[in-house]
């Protein structure tokens, strides 16, 4: 009877221990999956132009990235690598609309050819294109000239292109070949006329389409999974 009574307490320590080991296991690579994601915003500009008249769900939107991407285990994302999306809404105004509308996620970003990293983008503010022209409907603003809602309110363009907090897994920017207009704090539309950002990310215009041209910079809120190293 002592025997039977002692083997029974003994395999309730085994069973015990092996579910401590589990759960610490659990944990250890939930950790580690943590470390390997890169969180945060960074800026993008589209290559290809978009016009929701012309688009529809589904529809693909390509970027790139505006600087160097520099993950905490090495990895290192170049400037100019592509980034990937899809369109969830398209809407021309029509008649007895009193807007139009455009909205899009992103999906995975291209570290080198061939090889791609799932990634859970959305938008977080848009601005002009660099080349100082952002569709015919939604004009860039003068500088200076940042109009959110559609009217002329003044904030800085930022001085930093940095993109999250020092345990985001993301360093910042550096290595491109122009200065973003964005940085990590901006929200909505900045510098674009006639164009705004509501709920959900949704940029909806009175014109009688969204109209973004190429060269267009988006600020990404994204999360990057990075393959352990």
């Amino acid at each position: 009877m002592r025997r039977l009574a002692l083997a029974l307490l003994f395999t309730l320590l085994t069973a015990g221990l092996a579910v401590v080991q589990d759960t610490a296991s659990q944990s250890q690579s939930a950790a580690s999956d943590q470390d390997s994601a890169i969180k945060g915003s960074f800026p993008i500009s589209l290559t290809r132009p978009l016009d929701s008249k012309k688009l529809k769900d589904g529809d693909v939107v390509i970027c790139q990235t505006m600087g160097v991407l520099r993950a905490r285990n090495g990895l290192i994302i170049p400037t100019g690598s592509k980034v990937i999306g899809h369109v969830t809404e398209a809407k021309a105004r029509s008649k007895g609309d009193s807007e139009s509308s455009l909205a899009m996620v992103f999906d995975k970003v291209e570290v080198s050819k061939g090889k791609e990293l799932p990634m859970k983008g959305t938008l977080q503010a848009v601005g002009p294109s660099l080349g100082g022209h952002s569709g015919p409907n939604t004009g860039a603003g003068g500088p200076g000239n940042l109009p959110g809602r559609g009217d002329a309110s003044t904030m800085p363009a930022g001085s930093s292109s940095a993109v999250a907090g020092p345990n985001s897994g993301v360093h910042p920017i550096s290595g491109g070949n122009s200065i973003p207009l964005l940085n990590s704090e901006s929200m909505g539309v900045v510098g674009i006329r006639n164009l705004e950002m509501g709920k959900d990310s949704v940029l909806t215009s009175s014109g009688k389409e969204v109209k973004l041209d190429s060269g267009t910079q988006l600020l990404v809120k994204a999360e990057i999974q990075v393959p352990m190293q």
